[in-house]
Parts: C-alpha cells; structure tokens; sequence
C-alpha cells in the first residue's frame, strides 16, 4: 500500500528508474562473470562453491553489499526469496528474522530465536543490538532451511553468516566513504547522514592491521503531527579495530573488537485506530528514547596440521539497552513504558577438519553461557514494575563427515548433541513498590504488598538434551549441473517469558504443563534441488523444494489486556507444516549486463493446535485456519544491473532491485499484520577509476510502501479508523495499535573513494 504525497510526474519518474533494470536478489555477485561463488561454511571444504553446496544458499560479496548500498542487515530484508531480515522497530536495533516462516514476532530479549545471526563465526545469543549500522561487513551468506549440526540451536529457519574484513597483508589500503539521505515527500522529517572510514595494512611480515569507524547522524525520518518535530533520530558511532598475526605459515591468529553506541529517539509509533493504516502519520506526546551499548570481541586461531585444521574461535558480547516509548501511539497519555536490557555472553567453538581423499571430516565442541536480564515499567493507571533475569549454559559436541561414493556422488551426514539449561528469576509485571529486576531489586517469591492474593514471581531451572542429525547427498550430474536432496533436524531452545503481564493465567497454564518453561521446538525438514549453470557462468539456476514439520511450535500470543494494556504470553502452542521451494536464476547476456529472477512460495499450515491461537476463548478446529505468523506466501523479484565504460577508466552502473512481498500476519490471531508489498530500490553510481571514486544516487523504497516492524492491538487510544472489532487482516482495528513504522521513500547520494 502507498504512502501519500504522490503525484503523477513523481510516478513517471519512478516508473521510468524501475524500467532502467528491474531488480531482485543476486544469487551471486555480479562482479563475478565467469566464476563460481565461493561459499564461507563451517564443516564445507575450502573453497566450495555454492554450485557444488548440498544446500539452499545466497552469497552477497563486498562489492555487492557497497553496490545496494547496504547499511544494516535489516536493509537486505527483502533481498531474498522466503527471507525476511525486519527489525522489529518496538526497540532500536533488535532483529525480527524469518526465513521459510519460521522466525520470531516478539522483542522480549528471553526468547531465542529461529534464524542464527553468526558474526565473524561467533553466535549472536539475543536478538537485542543485532541490526545496527554495519562497517566493514566483506561478505553476507544466508542459509535457508535447519543448520543443527554445524552451527547448534536456534537456526531451525537457517542462519545468517556475517563476514566482517580482515587485516590485510599485502600493502596499506582503505577506503573512505560519505552518504547523504532523506525524505523527499512533503510532511516527512529530516535527513540522514553517515561518514565511515576503515584503513589496513601490515605491520611487519607477521603482524596486520585493521582500523574502523562509523558515525551516522539521523534527524528523523518522520514528523510528528503533534508537535510537528521529527521522530526516529538517533546518533550512531561505531569503532571496530583488528588484529592477526601470523608467525608461521601453518599458525594464524585474528582478534577483531566492535564497540557500538547509539542513543536518540524511541519508536516511531503508528496507530491503525487513529491515523490510515496506508499513511506514514503519527502523532504522539511522547517521542521516547534509546540508548544503546555494545561492545564485542571475537578471536580466531587456526593451526593447520597437515591433513588437517584445527580452528578456534572465541567471543565476548556485552549489551546494554534502556528504552522508553509511546506504547498507546497517541496525543495522550494512557500507556507509557520503559526498559531496560542487559546481556552479557562468552562462547567457544573448538573443531577440527581433514580431509582423507574421498572423505572430509569435521568434529567439534561448543560452550556458551549467558546471562540476560529484562526489566519493564508500564505507565498505566497504577505503575508497574517486574522483569527478570536468566542464566544459559549450552555444551554440545558435533561431528559431520562427507563421503564420496562415486565420481560426482557424495553423501554427507551429521550429528550434534546438545545439553542446555536455563535458570529463570522471574518478578510479574504488576502495580507494585518501585524496584529493578536487572539489579535483583524485585522480589521473585512471596505475594505482592500491593496484592496479597497476587503472588510476586518465581524461581525456576530446567535442562534439555537433544540430537540434532542430518543427511544429505549431492550428485554432479554432469558438467555444471548438480542434484541434491536431504533431511535435517533442527530445535530452538526452550525458555522463560521474562515480561508476564498476567500472573493468574500464566500459572494456571504452568501448573497445567507441569512448569513455567515453555519446551524446545522441533523442525523436521526435508529438501530437493537443482542447480545449473552454463560453462561460460553467463546463465545459472538454483530450485529447491522444501518441506518442514514442526512440533511444539513457540509463539509469542499478543492480546490486548485492560489491566496490563497488552498480555504477551509465549507458549508450545502448536504443530504446523510448511512446504513451499525457492527459484532463482542469473543472466549475463552480454559484458556488463546482469539479469536476476527469484520466485520464493511458502504454505504454511497448523496440523495440530494446543492453544487458543484465534483468542475466541476455545481451543478448537477454527484455531487451524488462521495463518501461520511472518510466512507471506510468495515474494518474487526480478533485477539487473548494467556496467558501461566511458573514456578510458571511468564508468557508469545503472541498478535497481525489486521485490514483491505477499500480504503476512503478525501476530498469531492474524489481528496484525503487514500489507502486500512491493519494495523498488535503484540507483546510478559513476567510478571514475582513476582516481578510484565512486559517486551514487540512490533511492530506497522508491514506491513508498508503508511496512509495519510490529502491529499489536492495544485495548484503548481508538479513533477514527477503530471500529470496535478485531477480526483477522481487518484494516480497521477494534481500538488502538502499536505498530512502529519502517521507513518510506528516501532519495540519497554517497561518495566512496579507495586508497
């Protein structure tokens, strides 16, 4: 659906742009005519193309990433086919992936999540702090379907892999580049900017440097039409610093560190009941606030032994969140809220690699712990407080071994077990004396002073183990074309709902299933491709059909409550099915031009239900026709880029990517939702060549789609648009929403220069 502020020369325009090169997401860099995509994969062979990987895979290199302008992942969020990389939008920063429909809806920290965010190898254990302003990412690769074996937990949807660039050796170099962007449409806010500067070199035959910074400066996108001052700014500095060494040829170290800080204005906050669910207006009397603190370190070591490597690689993160925002998304005050989030995790993944000739072997042993804390006040008729903190140890041992059986026929299969436990302090969100629940303030036991029936929380601790296997088998069966098919399991972690709103229902529940932790998830998934390619690379296709069987499906249940304003209770609430496949294929007909084509299907079903999931009150057949949360059934794109010399270095590159993306629900009663969408990204970049900068105009969402990061029905602040009702997919909510925006046509230029 469309913003407003269109007029019919400002659709010729765009028309016009979207006829240059319509676009859609790259399967493999354009840059590289004629030669196979390497893929970067634990537990895969050295050097592995994504023709010859047993899997569904989507490779961006550096330059594919400078080429779309990319910022933060969440800018890629519609770049591939069955994939969604939202930001949430309640919170700065905090990521809401979905790949095959699997993924989360929610931005409690507590809840694990379905789709793996790996950065320079190490695993991101909250959502938190995970899609802010990216430097110097050198390569992305997304993993569709279960990635258990190799990579653990939590990727029952897949993963993304995050690259960032390492210290370089062969010569001092960097690259400095500057961008400018904003609304252009009357009635938006103010314009961005953003400087990044990242040099390298070596320091001597054995010792390499890396140096970053980034600072992005937003005045906010939209306007508030109370006050008629922006909202959605923020400050972002970002410093990153690496370091390897390499004493020996057989021996490399690499230590990178990132600190991160953000702080500006809450989230821009929509309301369906009072403003066109179509428009980007807003009004509220409380902008809000973020302020945001990470700092990461990551350390790889690898010995090669001569068969073999073995590898280390070692992370910290530490994350430090307080938020207020405008949860009634109105001109008045009826439910503000504040929080606060603190994470802090260490990891180790130690494994070692060989190949034996037709056989290549991984085995390896993970830990990880961390301690996460969550704490909430709601501003309502009487303040509450509560949250809670959590303590997560995992240990898992894992081995994969991919066997030749014949020429151009391997087999590879895997295991990994898995030991987690989880220990809870939880304090209900209820009127109550002033405390923290990060500080340890908050009482977990006994009954609340303010209600003595009502009791304050709970202490809790519960263990899982689990195995986690999977078979594949890839067949080259001729030149350029290869076959696969395989089986995998994956599960997401089970866990504690740190923000209980509803203490009485909650342990009725509990006390039904025997325990306040809701039980891991388990997907099943089976998969069929093909892929093809010419000699020359010029044409090449990947297809693959998947089919996944989940059990004790985790769903966050958003209601609108009188008394907490919203309840969000999270429970196996479910077993479901989703099949569906992905086509893709990339053209270079001729030098400098690149064609792309996608098509992404997902029918997503319940087969079984063990929750209200309609919140009719009952549990029963017509909880199985609602649909399944964040799986639009199609997206497709179609693209091109086209790269013409002028003189005698220069250049010029016309690009554009675009994307559909059905209609999907939200929330798991379908009250929120996301309208059908159809995302047009262009630009036109000039490389001067000698000297090497470049010059962009770009534009982003160019159609000016309107795209919720949440839609959550609120039980107050209706207007006009309300009508009393709250029905699945229904334009007009019964009150209030929550719904944060994404933002809409953007118009930019950017200078890149390398040295």
């Amino acid at each position: 659906m469309r913003g407003t502020g269109k007029t019919p020369s400002k659709i010729t325009l765009l028309l016009g742009s979207a006829l240059c090169a319509m676009a859609a997401p790259a399967w493999a860099d354009e840059a590289e005519t004629t030669d196979e995509v390497v893929i970067v994969v634990k537990g895969q062979p050295a050097g592995e193309s994504v023709q010859t990987y047993a899997g569904s895979v989507a490779a961006l290199s550096a330059s594919n990433l400078e080429a779309r302008q990319f910022t933060t992942i969440s800018s890629l969020t519609q770049a591939f086919a069955n994939v969604s990389l939202d930001e949430i939008g309640t919170f700065k920063g905090v990521a809401n992936f979905a790949i095959r429909g699997l993924g989360v809806n929610s931005s409690i920290p507590s809840i694990d999540p379905a789709v793996g965010l790996y950065v320079d190898g190490v695993y991101m254990g909250v959502n938190a702090g995970s899609v802010f302003d990216a430097l110097d990412v050198s390569r992305i690769d997304v993993l569709r379907g279960p990635q258990g074996v190799v990579f653990g937990r939590n990727t029952t949807g897949g993963a993304v892999l995050v690259q960032t660039a390492d210290p370089d050796f062969d010569g001092w170099s960097g690259q400095a580049r500057v961008g400018f962007e904003g609304p252009i449409d009357s009635g938006r806010g103010s314009p961005l900017g953003t400087a990044r500067l990242v040099v390298s070199g070596p320091v001597s035959d054995t010792l390499a440097v890396r140096l970053g910074a980034l600072h992005t400066t937003d005045g906010g996108y939209f306007r508030n039409g109370l006050t008629g001052a922006p909202v959605g700014g923020y400050d972002n500095t970002v410093l990153r610093a690496g370091l390897a060494w390499e004493p020996t040829g057989f021996f490399k170290v690499t230590i990178k560190g990132e600190w991160n800080r953000s702080d500006g204005d809450g989230a821009p906050t929509h309301n369906n009941g009072q403003n066109a669910r179509d428009s980007f207006n807003l009004s509220i009397n409380e902008p809000g606030y973020h302020h945001s603190r990470s700092k990461f370190v990551s350390a790889r070591a690898e010995y090669d032994a001569g068969g073999g490597v073995l590898t280390n690689v070692f992370g910290w993160r530490k994350y430090d969140l307080s938020t207020r925002n405008d949860i009634d998304s109105s001109p008045v005050t009826i439910f503000h809220s504040d929080t606060r989030t603190r994470q802090e995790q260490v990891s180790n993944d130690l494994y070692y690699t060989q190949n034996f000739g037709a056989l290549d072997l991984t085995l390896g042993s993970y830990l990880f712990h961390q301690s996460v804390g969550y704490e909430e006040v709601r501003y309502l008729a009487a303040t509450q407080y509560g949250g809670g903190r959590m303590k997560h140890d995992q240990a898992e041992v894992y081995g994969q071994a991919a066997a030749e059986l014949a020429k151009g026929l391997k087999l590879t299969a895997g295991l990994r077990w898995s030991h987690e436990a989880k220990q809870a302090f939880v304090t209900y969100v209820r009127p109550r004396t002033a405390c923290s629940a990060v500080d340890a303030t908050c009482p977990v036991s006994g009954t609340n002073s303010l209600a003595p029936t009502e009791n304050n929380g709970f202490t809790h601790k519960a263990s899982w183990n689990s195995l986690s296997p999977s078979v594949r088998l890839g067949w080259e069966a001729a030149e350029g074309a290869f076959l696969w098919g395989g089986w995998s399991r994956g599960r997401r972690s089970g866990g504690y709902n740190l923000r209980i709103t509803q203490p009485a229902a909650f342990e009725q529940v509990a006390a039904t299933l025997g325990s306040p932790a809701y039980q891991p998830e388990r997907v099943d998934s089976f998969e069929l491709g093909a892929k093809w390619q010419t000699g020359d690379g010029r044409l090449a296709v990947q297809a693959t059909l998947f089919q996944s069987e989940i059990a004790n499906m985790q769903r966050e249940i958003n209601v609108p409550s009188a008394t907490s304003g919203l309840a969000q209770s999270i429970f196996n609430t479910a077993d479901a099915r989703i099949r569906g496949g992905e086509l893709e294929v990339t053209a270079r007909p001729i030098e400098g031009l690149s064609l792309t084509a996608s098509v992404g299907h997902i029918d997503a079903h319940y087969t079984a239900v063990k929750f209200d999931i309609n919140s009719d009150g009952t549990i029963n057949a017509a909880d199985l026709l609602v649909d399944l949360p964040r799986a639009p059934r199609w997206t497709w794109g179609l693209g091109g880029s086209y790269r013409a010399g002028i003189g005698g270095t220069a250049a010029i590159t016309l690009r554009a990517d675009f994307q559909h993306r059905s209609r999907f629900a939200y929330t798991d009663n379908n009250w929120g939702w996301n309208s059908a969408s159809d995302r047009l990204d262009a630009s036109v970049t000039l490389d001067l060549g000698e000297p090497a900068i470049r010059l962009t105009v770009f534009g982003r969402n160019l159609l000016d789609q309107v795209q919720f990061g949440g839609d959550t029905q609120l039980p107050f602040a209706g207007g006009a648009f309300s009508d009393g009702n709250n029905r699945p997919y229904d334009p007009r909510p019964a009150a209030g929403t929550f719904s944060p925006l994404a933002k809409g046509r953007t118009l930019g230029l950017e200078a890149a220069m390398d040295f």
